[in-house]
C-alpha cells in the first residue's frame, strides 16, 4: 500500500514539474513571443495551423511584411524596420509594431519559411479583410522594398507580388 502511494505521488510530482516547465518556456517559445501574443490576444488552436488563428488583419500584414522581408535574400532587412513600418502604416503604437513583427517572425518560421508562408497568408488575409487592408499592406511592402537590395524586390519578392496580386485579382 505504502509503495502505490509513493509511485502515485512520484507520478504527480513528475506531472507537476513537466507542467510547470512547459510553462517557462520549455516548448522552445520564448517567455517575450509569448507575452507579445497574449498582448495581441493571439492565440493558436491546437487542430490547425498557426496561419489559420490569425484573427485580425493586422497580425496578418505584420507576417506578411516579414515573410516579404526574408525573401530578399542578399540583404539582412531589420526587424526594426519592419515594425517602424508598421507603426507608420497601421497607425500602431511602438510597443505594438514590436509586438506585430515577432509574432510575425514566429508565424513565418511556423509556416515552413517565407514563401510558402506569404502564399498562405495571402489567403488568410483576403478571407480576413477581402481586401479593405490592400492598400496598407503594399505601402508597407514598398518599404520593405524599398530597405532591401538596390530598392527593388528581389526574384523571390517579385514572384510574391505576382501571386498576391492575382489573389487580390488586381492585376
Amino acid at each position: 500500500m505504502l509503495s502505490a502511494l509513493l509511485v502515485i505521488g512520484g507520478l504527480v510530482a513528475v506531472v507537476f514539474i513537466w507542467r510547470r516547465m512547459r510553462a517557462d518556456g520549455a516548448d522552445g517559445v520564448p517567455a517575450s513571443l509569448r507575452a507579445a501574443a497574449r498582448r495581441l490576444d493571439f492565440a493558436t488552436r491546437p487542430d490547425a495551423p498557426a496561419i489559420s488563428s490569425i484573427h485580425t488583419p493586422e497580425i496578418c500584414i505584420a507576417a506578411m511584411a516579414v515573410a516579404f522581408a526574408r525573401m530578399d535574400a542578399a540583404s539582412e532587412i531589420p526587424a526594426e524596420l519592419v515594425a517602424a513600418g508598421l507603426q507608420k502604416r497601421l497607425g500602431v503604437e511602438p510597443a505594438e509594431g514590436a509586438d506585430l513583427a515577432a509574432l510575425g517572425g514566429w508565424l513565418v518560421t511556423q509556416s515552413g519559411g517565407p514563401t510558402p508562408a506569404f502564399q498562405q497568408l495571402t489567403k488568410r488575409l483576403k478571407q480576413l479583410a477581402h481586401g479593405a487592408e490592400f492598400d496598407k499592406l503594399m505601402r508597407l511592402l514598398g518599404d520593405v522594398t524599398a530597405a532591401g537590395t538596390k530598392g527593388m524586390p528581389s526574384p523571390a519578392q517579385a514572384d510574391a507580388l505576382g501571386a498576391l496580386a492575382r489573389v487580390f485579382r488586381t492585376a
